[in-house]
């Protein structure tokens, strides 16, 4: 996809665009488009009808490319890796699920006595246009 217009008239960006066309024949627009790293953290609302729960997206970090097709790629080898943390913050989840039952039991506390666990973080990656346009607030009905 060539992004240099046509330029008529005897000016230093005619100038300028003919010479780089001359050494790259098919340049493309450079596009800030960034790869974007979130993390659903989920929270206990409360025990109204039975206990509700929702969820804030957070960025955790975001990296800039100048082309959609390198920021796919990228993402394609990251979701491997998002993949690993998010079945690690599962794994730690039932870790501390199992810990605090038998915290409890230990003690002859019921399970009231410690409060709702909140659930485990999952990441996932997407490719944006603007940097954390992903990001949001769960709702917290008591707020």
């Amino acid at each position: 996809m060539n992004y240099f217009p046509d330029y008529d008239d005897n000016s230093r960006t005619s100038r300028v665009c003919s010479a780089f066309k001359k050494v790259c024949a098919d340049p493309e627009r450079a596009d800030e488009i960034f790869l974007s790293l979130y993390a659903r953290e989920p929270f206990y609302g409360g025990p109204e009808e039975g206990g509700w729960w929702g969820a804030d997206v957070v960025l955790v970090a975001s990296q800039r490319f100048i082309s959609e097709n390198d920021a796919r790629a990228a993402k394609e080898r990251t979701d491997i890796l998002v993949a690993k943390l998010s079945k690690q913050a599962d794994r730690q989840y039932s870790e501390r699920c199992r810990d605090e039952c038998d915290w409890l039991d230990a003690r002859g506390l019921d399970s009231e006595f410690l409060p709702e666990v909140e659930g485990p973080t999952k990441y996932f990656v997407i490719v944006e246009a603007r940097r954390g346009e992903h990001e949001s607030v769960g709702d917290r009905y008591y707020s």
